[in-house]
């Protein structure tokens, strides 16, 4: 078997609910995909592989135009707008695994957060390494607090979380915990040579503090278009 120390998955399905083609929507005429593909070339690691986990064909053939892998074609039934990332890492591992290549780590670089930083991205890689954890997602400051959400059945609602605090839904805002809302920047994770994973998280999770516009995410049209502004307004990131 061939080690290698880090596999790249970028993953971009073919269809997708909140923005048709949202993965090769355009951005600085660029598909959003390309950022992810080129976040992954300036990861500082010789002994990795990248690729694109689609099952669709026209973007198989993007992918290639811009020089990167597509081994396969992700098969349908788990690529669909309910299938969870646990199974479209299995079987890019597993694919490999029978290739005789095995991995100790692997990234997760989404399209739909296509503002990253060199610096920031290997520093993250560089400290996840030398962690004891399972793995590591960016986080940035939630916009909102959980402190201050219900759930609600009929009528009656009640707080969507036990904090332990008598009334936090009425304590002022600025003396509740700070939250952080997960973000798809990256999400590093140990495979440790093996064929496949049962949790990518794990049970002790790395939070990795991203902040301003690199925590952007687009899913919906106008999020692509609040991206498009702030690419025009920042230059600092991978491109």
């Amino acid at each position: 078997m061939i080690r290698k120390n880090l596999l790249v998955i970028v993953p971009a399905r073919g269809g997708s609910t909140g923005l048709k083609n949202k993965n090769i929507e355009k951005l600085g005429n660029k598909p959003l995909l390309y950022y992810s593909l080129k976040a992954g070339e300036k990861i500082r690691d010789k002994s990795k592989i990248i690729i694109c986990s689609t099952d669709s064909k026209k973007i198989k053939k993007i992918v290639e135009k811009l020089k990167h892998q597509v081994p396969f074609l992700r098969p349908k039934n788990i690529s669909g707008k309910f299938a969870t990332d646990i199974t479209f890492v299995n079987h890019s591992i597993n694919y490999f695994f029978n290739k005789g290549i095995k991995f100790k780590y692997g990234v997760i670089l989404r399209p739909t957060a296509p503002f990253r930083n060199y610096d920031i991205i290997n520093d993250a890689y560089k400290k996840f390494k030398a962690s004891k954890h399972d793995s590591m997602r960016a986080i940035t400051i939630a916009p909102q607090t959980p402190y201050r959400m219900w759930k609600k059945r009929g009528n009656l609602i009640k707080p969507i979380i036990n904090s332990g605090l008598y009334e936090h839904y009425n304590i002022p805002r600025q003396k509740l915990p700070q939250s952080y809302f997960q973000a798809g920047n990256f999400e590093f994770f140990k495979i440790n040579f093996k064929p496949q994973k049962k949790s990518l998280s794990g049970k002790k999770i790395y939070g990795y503090l991203i902040k301003g516009f690199y925590a952007a995410d687009v899913d919906t049209y106008q999020d692509l278009q609040k991206a498009r502004i702030l690419f025009k307004e920042n230059k600092n990131f991978i491109k």
